[in-house]
């Protein structure tokens, strides 16, 4: 019964987004509560509920586990535990088992049976329960449902309907809108067969008399559909519009949230100012259609990718670099100088990227002209609502309460799903901005040295540019790392006593070893991405170091003891090392830098360097 319920569970959340996580079938409690939740919010949705359960289990296995008999059963079980502590006979129909739960204050359970079998047993059983519905108590909680539910000629289709203009955007409506597409297609084949055969009709009836009656239950079909068609075709466009402004609204404004990490910072405040009119309710249109959505969204991701993605200036200094790095020829040096005074010298707005929200504006005009916009279409709602207000009753305190959850319940996944995309897009951005930050430190070193000046001075703190000053002896390596790399990068005590016979003569190579690994090493084991790694291999190249295992697996057995260091009371294997290229063990020319990842506390910790380790 467990697998069938987790079973269950999940084809109910595939089709209703706000089916809770928890109710995943592990709980019976938890699994029955959101079915009661989800039925006060959906009016169809126990039909489809059961429907659900002979779809996944079939007919005869399915018919045992139907909502109807099983509520059936608690009820009688309860009424009979109760008569046979009260020392009466148990009662014979159901309802003289309601009768027993409701004289026992059992109102809950007397209400969840009347509604399901009401829903779901059919005409016979909603006026065998006519009494029990007309009771104030159960009328005010589940009158509606039923009566809606009675009343519905195709309650799938009424469902989609109503979920098409309530659920709120996301993957979940899209997936509606392709499922209302479907309807929509079998609607119009029903009505073109159903057409088909009136003309048939006609043509082998000459009396007209004859087959009025036949005709006219034909051409009452064709209206039924023909209502019903318009009914989903307007419900589903409209979901359509939702979702394809949610994608609009995820794109201009995470891009201007995530501008604070680009070179157009200073335009930020601007650009959101026209972003939240180009979004405000009168400027969004009823329909979106496909062309005109293929256009607009086409502008926004090229409003996106002007600001957040490298400049063509950036770019070619990133070519630049990279060229010089695999042959440091004269001709390479002179475009890599030529690529970082453009670079310098870069001023440019944000006008090019800043025009598709001109070209988007109009297009978004032109749709509200022919389809009317999102605030006319709430005005006139609103109109309406005040119209029919006399005639309407008004609603309950239980009605108006779960309401207000829904509203926020919906409120609180939007604000989810914005925070996800803005994390999303200001990762992105800040992972860019830390490789141009990089790459421009590095260039501006290697240009000073091609100019054969003097590095800056600097003080023992980080300099203005955010650039770590480049280590200059061992001496003073511990206090730098600390000073540089806090809660990133460790010295062990080996390490530190393994600097005092120091003799490799590349010092600034070892201090641009542990700044990569406080840095972009540091981002892989916190962050992770394929782009980092991809980073990480370039910055060693740049430096002509490897990454490589600390200890062979040939070595394993024998020296594994001499690659373990104890740290903060536990005893970690130095399995990494940096090397360079060096084709000799000769303490000046050949560089190891041995390191673990310590994952407890998220930090880099360095067991020997800037050696080989005897072994």
């Amino acid at each position: 019964m467990k697998a069938d319920l987790r079973k269950l569970a999940a084809a109910i959340a595939e089709d209703y987004a706000d089916w809770p996580a928890t109710a995943d079938g592990s709980d019976d409690a938890a699994f029955w509560r959101a079915v009661h939740e989800l039925a006060q919010r959906w009016t169809w949705f126990l039909c489809r509920f059961e429907a659900r359960i002979l779809t996944l289990f079939g007919d005869v296995k399915g018919t045992k586990k139907q909502l109807a008999p099983r509520v059936l059963k608690d009820a009688t079980k309860r009424a009979q535990a109760l008569s046979a502590a009260a020392g009466e006979d148990p009662g014979l129909t159901i309802l003289d088992d309601l009768d027993a739960l409701w004289e026992a204050g059992e109102h809950g359970l007397v209400v969840q049976s009347v509604w399901v079998l009401a829903c779901l047993e059919g005409e016979g059983s909603r006026y065998m329960l006519s009494s029990w519905l007309a009771k104030p108590e159960i009328e005010r909680l589940i009158g509606s449902a039923v009566r809606r539910a009675s009343i519905c000629p195709s309650p799938e289709r009424a469902d989609l309907v109503e979920r098409l203009v309530h659920q709120n955007g996301g993957a979940n409506l899209e997936g509606l809108v392709e499922r209302a597409d479907r309807e929509c297609a079998a609607l119009r084949k029903d009505m073109a067969e159903t057409y088909g055969r009136l003309r048939d009709y006609v043509a082998e009836n000459d009396d007209y008399r004859l087959a009025a009656d036949v005709l006219s239950y034909m051409l009452i079909d064709l209206g039924v559909s023909d209502d019903e068609l318009d009914e989903m075709e307007s419900a589903r466009d409209h979901a359509q519009a939702r979702c394809r402004h949610a994608a609009l609204r995820s794109l201009l404004e995470g891009t201007v949230d995530a501008m604070g990490q680009t070179r157009f910072a200073g335009e930020q405040d601007a650009l959101r100012e026209r972003v939240a009119a180009l979004l405000h309710d009168g400027a969004l249109p009823l329909r979106y259609p496909d062309s005109e959505w293929e256009s607009c969204r086409k502008l926004a991701e090229g409003f996106r990718s002007g600001i957040l993605e490298p400049a063509p200036h950036e770019l070619a200094l990133r070519e630049a670099s990279r060229h010089y790095a695999e042959d440091p020829s004269a001709a390479n040096r002179d475009a890599l100088h030529a690529a970082a005074s453009a670079d310098r010298a870069d001023d440019s707005p944000s006008e090019p990227a800043a025009a598709a929200l001109d070209e988007i504006a109009a297009c978004l005009e032109g749709l509200v002209e022919c389809f009317h916009s999102v605030a006319d279409r709430k005005s006139a709602a609103e109109d309406s609502d005040d119209a029919e207000a006399a005639d309407v009753d008004p609603p309950d305190a239980e009605s108006a309460l779960r309401a207000e959850n829904a509203a926020l319940k919906a409120a609180n996944r939007e604000a989810e799903e914005r925070v996800a995309s803005l994390k999303q897009a200001l990762g992105d951005a800040a992972g860019e901005n830390d490789g141009l930050r990089r790459d421009r430190h590095r260039l501006q070193q290697r240009i000073a040295a091609l100019d054969g000046g003097e590095p800056a001075p600097v003080d023992d703190a980080v300099s203005d540019d955010g650039l770590v000053p480049p280590l200059e002896s061992y001496a003073d390596l511990p206090a730098w790392t600390e000073r540089h790399f806090p809660g990133r990068v460790a010295l062990a005590g080996r390490a530190q006593r393994a600097l005092r016979s120091a003799a490799f003569e590349d010092v600034a190579l070892v201090g641009k070893a542990i700044e990569l690994l406080g840095t972009t090493y540091h981002e892989i084991k916190t962050e992770g991405g394929k782009a980092l790694r991809a980073d990480y291999e370039d910055e060693l190249r740049e430096l002509r170091l490897q990454d490589a295992p600390g200890l062979s697996p040939t070595a394993q057995g024998r020296a594994r003891d001499d690659f373990s260091i104890e740290w903060n009371g536990r005893s970690l294997i130095l399995d990494r090392h940096l090397k360079n290229n060096a084709k000799t063990r000769d303490p000046r020319h050949c560089f190891r830098l041995y390191f673990t990842w310590d994952d407890k506390a998220g930090q880099v910790v360095i067991g020997h360097l800037p050696g080989h380790m005897k072994t």
